[in-house]
């Protein structure tokens, strides 16, 4: 039996519509409408991934990148 092949790329639309995420949550730190602790945790998520992107999307680092992007977003707030 064989098993369908996936497309290892992400549709444009998905990143697309990751890139237009992490600006909006990027200007949303920048003038400090960060107001809860869900709007923080998408914050650094979408950070940690744009570092990871940043990276070169190679794994095993997403530690690193989630401390980083906590870092990050957290200074901007305050």
């Amino acid at each position: 039996m064989k098993t369908p092949k996936t497309n290892s790329k992400p549709k444009a639309s998905t990143r697309k519509s990751v890139v237009q995420a992490i600006a909006k949550q990027a200007e949303e730190v920048q003038t400090g409408t960060v107001k809860n602790a869900q709007d923080l945790h998408e914050a650094i998520c979408l950070k940690a991934y744009e570092l990871y992107v940043e990276r070169g999307c190679v794994h095993g680092h997403h530690v690193e990148d989630w401390i980083a992007a906590e870092k990050i977003v957290r200074q901007s707030v305050n």
